[in-house]
């Protein structure tokens, strides 16, 4: 009898314990919360399906053929595709094991008028840019510099147009052909984009994401920091740009310094982006976009640099949609420290003053979004970092996922469409932002 008894009351216990195992396992995975009541797991719906062969040859995006290039058609002065097109003869391929290793080519700081081309070879090497409103390249620009990190400026380029491009080395073709797109000028009421961050681990994680991102066919991608897990090692920089070639050799990559790229040399090195780099702006169609370093050694008082430039650039913007990104959250439902706070009540009156819509940041390795006086705040930290599930109630808090993850932004004139996917290209989180 006793035995039984206690037989019965092990099994109970044990039911007790799988059950609540059951509970925490789902608040982890996905969980929205409100002041008093958790809303139940909602079931994900899968709208993308990830490409299954990895480095596929990126055909041109559909949406990119339609503006044609308005550059007059002249005799081609510079190695053009019919000479030489055979990336795989004897030549090419003698060329290429004398550099070593390409990475890239990938788009920096594309303006309506230029565009910044960047590669990087294993072995000191020289290169060419050649390009045109066709594959038949008419123009080109030198790289002068025999080094292992290259970049050419393309200048004088023509507003929303789409442009053919291809690195060569002497007349040795290094790429197949490649395509960019310059921005539009504000008339422009339409603009897609990326934003991710917090990529430190797990490449194939990233490799996932990038391969969504590709299928999307955005205009520009936003990382929001934390590129890789430790700023000096190189070959942590040699991956990141592996896995994102055949996405960045078509779209131009913004990114801000995280807490691991702080003193990081590989990061001045091989991006080449507005201002001094560490905070700038541009413009893109409806858009201005506005990068800080903010990683919580940040200074933030009024006689800052930083917070003076600030100022006087959120007052000159003129765009309808005004998005702000950075590393460390001003808003997050983790454990927060004094930087959070010290962020909070420098930058967000600023925010709330000019009128911007949406602020982007990482270094929390999950989801959230959270709404504060008619500003929107995106935590999105999910790119392959260590998952940190150290959640509390909050009350600004609206929606949180731990997992990885990517946020693709779409505007149409007044309307904004906000998706948060999982590499598998699953919803976790959907919203829309109206202009007044």
């Amino acid at each position: 009898m006793r035995t039984g008894r206690l037989t019965h009351i092990f099994i109970f216990l044990f039911g007790l314990l799988f059950i609540g195992a059951l509970v925490v396992v789902g608040a982890i995975y996905y969980s929205s919360l409100t002041a008093e009541t958790p809303i139940p797991i909602p079931t994900v719906e899968v709208i993308f399906t990830p490409t299954s062969e990895k480095r596929a040859t990126v055909a041109l995006p559909p949406k990119w053929t339609e503006t044609p290039s308005p550059i007059p058609t002249e005799t081609p002065t510079v190695w053009s595709e019919t000479e030489s097109a055979d990336l795989n003869s004897s030549e090419a391929l003698a060329k290429k094991q004398a550099i070593g290793e390409l990475l890239g080519p990938y788009l920096q700081n594309v303006t309506t008028d230029s565009v910044t081309i960047a590669w990087r070879t294993a072995g000191a090497s020289q290169g060419e840019i050649v390009y045109g409103g066709t594959s038949e390249y008419n123009l080109s620009v030198v790289d002068d510099m025999i080094g292992k990190q290259h970049h050419v400026i393309l200048s004088d380029l023509h507003p929303d147009t789409h442009y053919h491009y291809r690195l060569i080395s002497g007349d040795v073709p290094l790429t197949e052909d490649l395509t960019f797109h310059t921005a539009p000028g504000p008339e422009k009421k339409s603009l897609s984009f990326v934003v991710y961050g917090d990529t430190q681990k797990r490449p194939e994680i990233h490799d996932a994401i990038i391969d969504q991102a590709r299928s999307l066919t955005p205009d520009l991608v936003l990382h929001v920091g934390d590129l890789v897990n430790k700023g000096r090692d190189e070959a942590q920089w040699d991956e990141f740009f592996w896995i994102t070639k055949e996405l960045l050799a078509y779209v131009p990559l913004f990114p801000t310094l995280g807490n691991h790229e702080l003193q990081s040399e590989d990061y001045f090195e091989r991006f080449f982006l507005p201002g001094n780099e560490r905070w700038y702006s541009f413009s893109y169609g409806p858009a201005f976009f506005i990068c800080l370093e903010i990683d919580g050694f940040t200074k933030l008082d009024d006689v800052s640099e930083q917070y003076q430039w600030l100022q006087q650039t959120l007052a000159k913007n003129t765009q309808p949609w005004l998005f702000v990104f950075f590393h460390k959250p001003p808003y997050s439902a983790e454990y927060e420290g004094q930087s959070e706070a010290y962020i909070r009540a420098r930058l967000t009156p600023l925010f709330e003053e000019h009128g911007v819509q949406l602020v982007f940041s990482g270094h929390n390795h999950n989801y959230q979004r959270s709404h504060v006086n008619g500003i929107t705040y995106i935590v999105t930290g999910g790119g392959g970092g260590d998952l940190s599930d150290r959640i509390k109630q909050d009350e600004h808090l609206l929606r949180y996922f731990v997992g990885f993850h990517f946020v693709l932004i779409d505007i149409e004139g007044d309307k904004l469409n906000a998706l948060a996917l999982t590499p598998e290209g699953a919803i976790i989180d959907r919203f829309e932002l109206y202009l007044p």
